[in-house]
């Protein structure tokens, strides 16, 4: 007999989740660099970050959609478009004062390298513009529909997009914390555009949106 679905969790459990995913994350994405290659890596990296909350909701039989807000009609992905110029507006203004306030991040310059080199074979930008726009798929999966929606269910908002901005942030470490604040101050962005319309689709569609932009003017030089 099928179990009843509930839309219970723990923001307890989920933090613990998203604790378990980062140490999962790192391993992982060692062990496919060292197997599978860079462009591989990049993509199963992010459905790394799926993997752990998706299979702790379905052990606990959530109610998947109607939980995080999974109802993909053309006015969310309309609403994820328009909240992607906010998103990138957002993104420029911090990353350049950031970078004004600590300097150049080795870390984004790396970064920006690997994408670069793996853009210039066309194997090589298939993986890339696949694990950018898996990032939104993913990510906003793990740390709006899941960590910040369930914390908002028990506390309120402020606290939820706290946390979630905060986890975000470290799953983008920058020892020079360029990387990891202007991460921040996305995640709070993100956070803030998951709540208004309390939809998952409206998030990841802004996410994976604003990281194909970025891609399209690093590999034209802007």
């Amino acid at each position: 007999m099928e179990k009843e679905k509930t839309n219970t969790v723990s923001p307890r459990n989920a933090i613990l989740v998203m604790v378990a995913t980062f140490f999962l994350v790192l391993f992982s994405e060692a062990v496919f660099l060292l197997t599978l290659g860079q462009g591989p890596a990049l993509v199963l990296t992010e459905f790394v970050v799926l993997l752990v909350p998706l299979s702790y909701m379905l052990l606990k039989h959530v109610d998947i959609r109607s939980y995080i807000g999974l109802d993909v009609k053309p006015r969310f992905i309309l609403f994820g478009l328009a909240s992607a110029g906010l998103l990138f507006l957002v993104d420029v203004v911090v990353s350049g004062l950031f970078t004004a306030l600590f300097g150049v991040s080795r870390a984004v310059e790396q970064s920006n390298a690997t994408v670069t080199s793996l853009s210039s074979s066309t194997g090589g930008l298939i993986y890339v513009v696949l694990a950018l726009s898996m990032a939104g798929v993913c990510e906003e999966f793990a740390f709006r529909g899941f960590l910040q929606n369930t914390i908002n269910r028990r506390y309120s908002f402020i606290p939820a997009v706290v946390v979630s901005s905060v986890a975000f942030g470290i799953f983008h470490f920058d020892p020079q914390l360029v990387y990891t604040l202007s991460a921040m101050i996305a995640g709070l962005t993100l956070g803030y555009v998951y709540h208004r319309w309390n939809s998952y689709v409206v998030s990841a569609v802004a996410h994976s949106t604003v990281n194909l932009v970025v891609l399209a003017l690093l590999l034209h030089g802007l």
